[in-house]
């Protein structure tokens, strides 16, 4: 049995969207895109969503729109994916390493504040595995003083926090729609602003810096961060409300049932679910000792778990020359943490022997022992 961590889900819904695309000869930035970007706001619940070629596209357009300089600080989780701080080194700026909670592991509010300085201008919260940060405490704090906030929602997309969609708090969100994630376009992103400023300089950054009603005529320094027709057709097929519906149940089903198999193994953690929080479950995130041993030999036994991340970003190699105060929330959690296969439609069967499988490795390596398992 190979089981990989993450499986992409198409149907004849995402061929006809193509076949279709294909047909009308638009396949570049058209019709498609405004129809996702309209259905991704409502969804979500703002005025405004701007589709673009990448998550990191879409951090970078923000902090871009927001005036991040180089003499600006930006505080972002020491435990993230690598484009939350390489977005905010194209603008030249410098990222603050923040410990996570250690329940969600989520930014910590209290770390955010103990790194404020005079030069602080953003912070950037992820919704780690698809948790919500706390944003009614990071929001508090933003506005005591005086900082925007970009939501990192890459990972958070259908996820909520207190009645509200994730992708929908601070000054501008985004999510990405890369191809491991819950829903897809291949490669995209999107922009979420109530901002109506923000939403009109983000179509233009992302169209080589193009004012959209005089062609040729560039107010703005831009790039090429447009999303294509056929990539938005492949999201729409993706989203739609029966498939969006249909996904998170077998998510949230497969969740719990690994919740149920693994509560009460000694040295296992499971993960955290605030009340206060609805999770879409993009990953499931446990934490063990002994972990690269383990997947390693869950590899062995063609099981692809994923370690997300392995390292707190001021250990990668670009991040290393940055003032770094130790954040050892996160760098316990860098070093335990495993998410196991997770994704549409996996079986019970597959699930089992994941389960089977961790805990014969557990075994192995001397973190369990068999006799004193729960019944």
């Amino acid at each position: 049995m190979q089981i990989p961590w993450s499986k992409l889900y198409f149907d004849d819904d995402e061929l006809n969207n193509v076949i279709e695309v294909v047909k009308s000869r638009w396949v570049s930035t058209g019709p498609k895109v405004e129809e996702f970007e309209r259905r991704l706001a409502d969804y979500v619940g703002v005025k405004y969503a701007i589709a673009v070629s990448s998550g990191t596209a879409a951090l970078d357009i923000a902090l871009k729109i927001l005036g991040i300089t180089p003499e600006d600080e930006v505080i972002i989780p020491a435990m993230t994916y690598i484009a939350t701080a390489n977005a905010v080194s194209y603008q030249n700026a410098t990222p603050v390493f923040a410990d996570i909670d250690p329940k969600t592991y989520t930014i910590d509010p209290a770390d955010i504040e103990s790194r404020i300085t005079s030069r602080t201008k953003c912070i950037i919260p992820v919704d780690y595995a698809g948790h919500a940060a706390d944003y009614d405490r990071i929001e508090k704090i933003a506005r005591q003083h005086n900082l925007c906030i970009v939501e990192d929602g890459a990972p958070g997309l259908c996820g909520q926090y207190k009645d509200r969609m994730l992708c929908s708090f601070g000054d501008m969100a985004i999510t990405s729609f890369h191809v491991a994630k819950i829903f897809t376009t291949v490669e995209g992103g999107m922009i979420f602003t109530d901002n109506k400023e923000y939403y009109e300089k983000a179509r233009i950054i992302r169209w080589q810096g193009e004012d959209p009603n005089h062609k040729y005529h560039h107010p703005l320094v831009g790039f090429n961060y447009r999303m294509t027709d056929l990539h938005a057709a492949i999201g729409l097929a993706q989203t739609s409300p029966r498939r969006i519906e249909k996904v998170l149940a077998s998510r949230l089903q497969a969740a719990d049932y690994y919740q149920a198999r693994l509560k009460g193994i000694p040295s296992v953690t499971l993960p955290y679910v605030s009340p206060d929080c609805v999770h879409p479950w993009f990953l499931f995130p446990i934490l063990i000792p002994n972990r690269d041993n383990i997947q390693q030999y869950l590899l062995d036994k063609d099981i692809k778990a994923n370690v997300s991340w392995p390292l707190v970003i001021y250990r990668q190699e670009p991040y290393r020359k940055f003032k770094k105060t130790p954040c050892p929330v996160s760098e316990r959690i860098t070093s335990e943490v495993l998410c196991l296969p997770l994704f549409y439609q996996i079986s019970r069967e597959e699930q089992d022997y994941v389960v089977e499988q961790l805990l014969a490795g557990m075994e192995k390596f001397g973190t369990i022992n068999a006799e004193n398992l729960p019944a």
